[in-house]
């Protein structure tokens, strides 16, 4: 395949020269040889919502449509914010959350609507139970503060917070000390309960196995002896082991039920009053780590 070079002629077209073997020697090319391409001309290529081609004057047009179209939007999002704080303060948190989702989608560069559906669904920063669907909502208004204005939302909401805090830890430490104390009582019970099950499933298991010997051994002498006194004892022998595998699954059921339950009154937190303290603790610890994302620096 013979190569070609690309070159800009004077007169405004491009010539495709195809380089041949002597391509070195000072002989004159064959004009007939050449590949020419009209450049059209780029004021056809111009178009209304297109830079190519526009003058200064027309860019400069467009910038400011653009500016005056930024500032309208970012007027809009503001008087938004504005109706959607006085829905808030009336209590109508439907509302408020509305409004604040259509001023951010006016003018999403301000933290404020953001931070006003964090408000809804936390009841201003009261209740947290509702934090992960406003996730994203709580990402981008902090990503988008200033660290003066983190610094004024922590003065104003950190206080409560921490409270919340303080008080989800007291509670829940008094609930950890309730199911110490139940775990305690209920002690003695459940490991004589453990232990009576395991007694039953060692005793129906060994009873088990031995009718189940009993009855292969009778059933290999059938053959060979005549009459029903082989037969009917492993018949029977047989029958007792099926039913004694029965009651070995049952047994073995309950045992494990008895042995999870030994377990489980050995760890804290498996009472009705530990698991809720539990959930105290974790939701202390989600409050403190928003509280640490507003005062750190």
């Amino acid at each position: 395949m013979e190569e070609r070079n690309l070159e800009l002629d004077d007169d405004g077209k491009i010539k495709l020269k195809k380089n041949r073997e002597d391509f070195l020697s000072d002989a004159a090319e064959d004009a007939g040889d050449d590949i020419v391409i009209e450049v059209p001309d780029f004021e056809a290529f111009r178009e209304e919502d297109n830079k190519v081609g526009l003058s200064a004057e027309e860019l400069a047009e467009k910038a400011k449509e653009r500016e005056a179209l930024a500032e309208e939007r970012k007027s809009t999002a503001e008087k938004l914010l504005e109706e959607a704080d006085k829905l808030f303060d009336a209590g109508d948190l439907d509302g408020a959350g509305e409004k604040y989702l259509d001023s951010a989608a006016e003018y999403a560069a301000d933290w404020r609507p953001w931070f006003g559906v964090v408000r809804v669904e936390t009841k201003n920063l009261t209740d947290f139970k509702n934090i992960y669907d406003c996730q994203k909502a709580y990402e981008r208004a902090l990503r988008r503060m200033s660290g003066q204005e983190r610094k004024s939302v922590a003065e104003r909401y950190v206080p409560s917070m921490e409270r919340i805090v303080s008080e989800s830890a007291a509670q829940a430490e008094a609930l950890e000390k309730q199911d110490d104390a139940e775990r305690a009582a209920a002690r003695g019970a459940v490991r004589a309960e453990c232990k009576a099950r395991t007694r039953n499933f060692v005793i129906f298991s060994a009873l088990f196995a031995l009718f189940a010997i009993a009855g292969g051994v009778l059933a290999s002498f059938i053959s060979s002896v005549r009459g029903m006194q082989i037969l009917i004892p492993a018949v029977i022998c047989i029958a007792a082991a099926v039913v004694l595998l029965f009651c070995t699954a049952w047994s073995l059921r309950k045992f494990i039920y008895a042995r999870s339950a030994q377990a489980a009154n050995g760890r804290a937190g498996t009472t009705q009053a530990g698991r809720e303290s539990v959930k105290l603790r974790e939701y202390a610890e989600l409050v403190q780590s928003i509280i640490d994302d507003f005062t750190k620096e």
